[in-house]
């Protein structure tokens, strides 16, 4: 039988610890169900202090401050930090400032020390950079209104929400980020670390992020990945919906846009391909862009915090500049020398491409374009309009224009040249219509404008040369060859001097072939001067018409100077050298003066036109089978019609020619012209088979011109001398042609000689006018058998004296010419069977005789037994008178006896004295060897 069980003390221990351990666990479990209520209820706790020391001794490790005004944590794990501070100890300034911080952090895992939380929020924060690192000197506000979610797992970062304000511009953040796996040698990274990048960037920032002021709602949107094979890599989108600068220079964007991929990892260089659009873009509204496109490629160096860039391309709708508008334009450039630059463009204007190559220095403002292309006429006259408005109106194109064109710029962008081949067709250059342009144009910084190489053509005209103007100074300079009409060119010259000049010339048949130098002002066209060269074919000079021409030719305003002349006609049968000078009044651009000089041999009636009436006083007399050769020099001032010629000229003759009338054979003549004034201060006339020499001169107004005239003739042809006086007294009644070769006042008078030498002054065309004086002498002529003296024989008959046969040789007197007749006062005919001795008038009007003679037989014979017989007939025939009268046709002798009734002479009551007895010998000008 068992007794009851001893309790030992050892056993009673176990029991009391048992009892105790069991209360203790109840209780525990009491109070955590009663503090988990009290969780549940209240939904968070204070942070245990224990927490909070050891985050702030890390942070201080890390000489950051941290300050809040609650923690909490929820039974979740969140931690809950209201109104927290960050600041670095070196500035007083808090770095970041948040109205409320959640921590999602694995209690344990914390303690265990992975400090890393699971999940960050952030809201109401505030990054800022201190004063003493701000560009203000004040606490300068990086990003505001900071709202942030971010979650940390398995090894990457996950960006759920992350939106801020730089500036004004929104900044949004979103995706996911791994971050690299550093070494295990690496140091780890540190809060004092990350505080020093922030501070770095931040006051980069900090320069940049007033940029901003000229933004309207910008807005940057950024999405990272983690992508195999490449890694992190951030979407970046940038809008803006305008940006608008009003300082310098000032421009707007409208709706600009930009998107672009960037890888984050590594320090290498990455490349960077950035795209962005514009609705447009306006540059003080003077440059202007719609719907721009653009790519630009650059390389981010990380660890050199570098960008350089690369390509940029850049496209638009249109772009207006200056109010031209071009369409399509594409400008790619290379940045990868920056800050050297080289870029091609393309842009289509009014139809045209136009494209262009640029080099540029940007550092030193030096720079190169060349450029290509058609410009079309209508943009181009515009921009000339507007940009070089002196060059404009010789350049209004009516045809686009192909350009290749380099323009340099020194350093500072100061333009240096353009220098440009264009080829074009249509070009109205100062009313200079030209239907064709080709050749090279320089412009220079000084203003200088140089279009060398050139060649124009304007229907018929063409040229070649160049032409130079300075845009400053307006001064210009012509170098021109080819064909052109000078009127053509007209426009080129402000004043009207030039078409005034060349209003004398016609150029009918083809333009002249010119060389051809004009210099002068475009402001004062007094300073213009021409040299030039011209020949041409079928031309009016000055009213003269010539086959060809040929002239070199010198002038300015008021101022012509024709150096060299020289011209044909007529097949090359006639011809012509000379010069000229003409000098015009400044006001009313009439002729002043005229000098000139020159040789030819034109017909009459071209000298006439050419002098414009001057030398028709000259020439009226003169009637010409072949042209005469001319050599003259003088001048006529004043202008038609009152001009005043003054003229010296030495002419020849060859072949017959008429003076007044009278024909002649040949003639050389010396003299002049002054005013209406003629003189002939030489005369060298073939007349009649003769020579004759002498002057003349023709003098008085229109109304009473008056002709004087010295002149001697030697050993002219009796019957063609008596033939020439028929011609002209036919010629001056109006009954040319009616002469014959065998006059009835001549039966032979073949062989005989005249000379003759006459004194006179009258009215031209009037020999009934006429006074004068001379002598004249026949030889070698058988004048018995004249019918004149035929019928004397008859009338010797009747008295028983038969002389049938007179043989009669010489004839001499002088005479005296006046009030329409000659009167003879001692006329004797001689021979060696009789002599005549005779006195009378021979009218001209009626052509009239009326002559006393007396006869001596044998009078001076050299024969003893003639002049014997001579000696007894004397004594009957000294009383025998013979009378001559009637007209020169038909004339009339008969025998008077007794000299008591002689009749007296017809112009025996002429008071001039003409019928006298004895006339005084007129002196025959010496002939000049």
């Amino acid at each position: 039988m068992s007794g009851p069980k001893q309790i030992t003390p050892l056993r009673f221990c176990l029991s009391c610890g048992n009892a105790v351990l069991c209360w203790a666990l109840w209780l525990t479990l009491t109070g955590m169900g009663a503090t988990l209520g009290y969780i549940a209820y209240v939904k968070e706790l204070p942070v245990p202090e224990f927490v909070l020391r050891r985050a702030e001794r890390e942070l201080v490790a890390a000489n950051i401050d941290v300050s809040f005004g609650r923690a909490r944590f929820d039974l979740t794990g969140r931690i809950s930090l209201e109104a927290v501070r960050l600041r670095s100890r070196q500035f007083q300034e808090p770095l970041l400032a948040s109205r409320l911080v959640y921590l999602d952090l694995n209690f344990w895992s914390w303690l265990a020390g992975n400090t890393i939380p699971k999940e960050i929020r952030v809201e109401g924060a505030l990054l800022q950079l201190p004063a003493m690192l701000s560009p203000s000197g004040a606490a300068e506000p990086l990003v505001r209104n900071l709202a942030a979610t971010v979650r940390y797992e398995n090894g990457r970062w996950q960006i759920s929400q992350l939106a801020g304000l730089v500036n004004h511009a929104t900044v949004t953040v979103r995706g996911t980020y791994t971050p690299q796996r550093r070494p295990p040698t690496a140091p780890r990274l540190t809060i004092e670390e990350v505080t020093s990048r922030f501070l770095q960037v931040g006051r980069q920032l900090a320069l940049a992020v007033h940029e901003l002021d000229v933004c309207e709602q910008p807005a940057l949107d950024i999405t990272l990945a983690t992508m195999p094979g490449i890694g992190n890599t951030a979407d970046l989108s940038l809008t803006i919906r305008r940006v608008r600068a009003t300082g310098t220079p000032t421009y707007t964007v409208e709706n600009l846009s930009a998107t672009t991929t960037i890888r984050l990892d590594g320090d290498h260089a990455l490349p960077v391909r950035l795209h962005a659009t514009a609705d447009r873009i306006d540059f003080g509204g003077k440059y202007s862009a719609a719907k721009v496109r653009g790519i630009v490629s650059a390389q981010i160096s990380p660890d050199r915090r570098a960008v350089k860039f690369g390509q940029v391309q850049l496209a638009a709708q249109s772009a207006t500049a200056f109010g031209e508008t071009a369409f399509a334009p594409v400008l790619q450039t290379s940045l990868d020398r920056w800050p050297e630059v080289k870029a091609s463009a393309a842009l289509q204007v009014d139809g045209a491409w136009l494209t262009a190559e640029i080099e540029a220095q940007l550092r030193t403002g030096v720079g190169r374009i060349h450029g290509a292309g058609n410009a079309p006429p209508v943009a181009t006259n515009r921009v000339l309009q507007r940009f070089a408005p002196a060059l404009a109106p010789y350049l209004v194109l009516g045809d686009p224009i192909a350009l290749d064109v380099v323009a340099k710029f020194a350093s500072g962008w100061k333009f240096t040249e353009v220098a440009a081949r264009v080829r074009g067709g249509r070009l109205d250059s100062r009313g200079v219509k030209i239907t064709s342009t080709r050749g090279r144009i320089e412009i220079d910084r000084q203003g200088n404008f140089l279009a060398s190489d050139a060649e124009l053509g304007a229907g018929e005209n063409s040229a070649r040369g160049t032409y130079w103007m300075n845009f400053s100074s307006r001064d210009f300079r012509i170098l021109l060859t080819g064909r052109l009409r000078p009127a053509d060119i007209t426009g080129w010259f402000r004043s009207d001097w030039w078409p005034n000049f060349w209003r004398d010339f016609d150029f009918r048949a083809a333009p002249p072939r010119a060389d051809v130098e004009v210099v002068g002002n475009y402001r004062d066209g007094a300073r213009t001067v021409y040299f030039g060269r011209a020949d041409a074919t079928q031309a009016v000079v000055f009213g003269g018409d010539f086959e060809t021409a040929h002239a070199v030719l010198f002038f300015r305003p008021h101022f012509q100077h024709l150096l060299a002349f020289a011209a044909s006609r007529a097949a090359g049968a006639e011809h012509a050298r000379g010069s000229f000078k003409r000098f015009t009044d400044a006001v009313t651009k009439t002729t002043q003066r005229l000098e000139f000089s020159g040789e030819a041999n034109f017909n009459p009636t071209v000298y006439q036109r050419m002098a414009r009436g001057s030398v028709d006083s000259l020439l009226a007399p003169w009637e010409f089978t072949t042209p005469p050769h001319l050599i003259f020099h003088g001048h006529r001032t004043g202008s038609a019609p009152s001009a005043v010629l003054d003229l010296a000229f030495t002419g020849r003759v060859k072949g017959p020619a008429r003076y007044y009338g009278f024909p002649i054979d040949g003639a050389r003549v010396v003299g002049g012209v002054t005013g209406r004034d003629v003189r002939l201060d030489e005369i060298e006339v073939q007349v009649a088979g003769g020579v004759g020499r002498g002057k003349a001169s023709l003098s008085g107004s229109a109304e009473a011109r008056q002709l004087g005239f010295d002149a001697y003739v030697k050993d002219a042809d009796l019957a063609r001398s008596i033939r020439a006086v028929e011609e002209y007294e036919a010629r001056r009644i109006g009954a040319a042609g009616k002469t014959t070769p065998d006059s009835k006042f001549l039966k032979r008078a073949a062989g005989g000689k005249l000379e003759l030498s006459l004194s006179a002054l009258g009215e031209p065309g009037s020999l009934e006018s006429f006074r004068g004086s001379g002598n004249a002498q026949l030889t070698g002529a058988e004048l018995g058998e004249i019918h004149l003296f035929g019928l004397l024989s008859q009338v010797l008959s009747a008295v028983s004296l038969d002389f049938s046969s007179l043989k009669l040789d010489t004839a001499r007197s002088n005479f005296r010419l006046a009030d329409g007749r000659i009167n003879f006062p001692n006329l004797k005919v001689s021979g060696p069977s009789a002599v005549i001795d005779a006195k009378g008038d021979y009218v001209l009007a009626s052509k009239s005789l009326d002559f006393l003679a007396r006869l001596k037989p044998y009078g001076e014979s050299r024969n003893p037994l003639k002049a014997a017989i001579g000696i007894v007939l004397n004594p009957l025939t000294s009383i025998l008178e013979l009378k001559l009268t009637g007209p020169l046709s038909k004339p009339s002798w008969s025998l008077a006896l007794g000299s008591g009734n002689q009749p007296r002479p017809a112009n025996a009551q002429d008071p001039s004295g003409a019928g006298t007895d004895k006339a005084p010998e007129a002196t025959p000008p010496r002939p000049k060897n």
